[in-house]
């Protein structure tokens, strides 16, 4: 795609105002509701996006080009909060998927469960944090989470048993937490 100047700007001020809500909200779940996380990545993706323009060939949509280039952003970031936080990891357990419904009050509780999901999910360390969400809500296998990480399947193995421990105890504590303030 040929863009001069003014093309360019109108061309990608148009598209920012078309996706700027679905990216954002792709990146605000995956970054664990961290706003702060979320309005960096999505200004560096629009950033990277914009100086990429030109390479943008059309074959998918402006949306998926855009939430590629955001899975690449917040691979990036956690992979430099991995490498400056180095914890302690846990034992092993089980992390349930979230089920919705149109019920309203099913509605309410799932509402109430993202939330608790989101406040655990930002008290994890990176690892375990990007590796849940990784397999969880990217859906990746764990050799490609293994990849990205540049560790061993048998070590992301182990990162997603202690992860999901970690998740489960944490989670606990935060609806029993609710349950007793409700």
């Amino acid at each position: 795609m040929w863009l001069n100047r003014e093309n360019k700007k109108e061309y990608f001020t148009d598209l920012y105002n078309q996706s700027f809500d679905y990216v954002y909200s792709y990146i605000f779940a995956r970054a664990a509701g961290n706003c702060q996380l979320t309005e960096d990545i999505v200004q560096e993706t629009y950033a990277a996006a914009w100086l990429s323009l030109d390479r943008f060939d059309e074959k998918c949509t402006y949306r998926t080009w855009l939430c590629s280039i955001a899975k690449n952003k917040l691979r990036e970031n956690y992979r430099k909060a991995i490498y400056r936080e180095k914890h302690e990891i846990p034992d092993n357990e089980s992390f349930n998927e979230l089920v919705g419904s149109f019920d309203l009050e099913k509605l309410v509780l799932y509402h109430e469960m993202r939330s608790s999901v989101l406040e655990v999910l930002e008290g994890m360390c990176p690892l375990y944090r990007y590796a849940l969400i990784m397999k969880y809500m990217d859906g990746q296998s764990v050799k490609e989470i293994a990849k990205v990480l540049g560790k061993t399947a048998k070590a992301v193995d182990g990162v997603l048993q202690r992860a999901k421990t970690v998740f489960e105890r944490a989670y606990l504590k935060v609806e029993g937490s609710d349950r007793n303030n409700g």
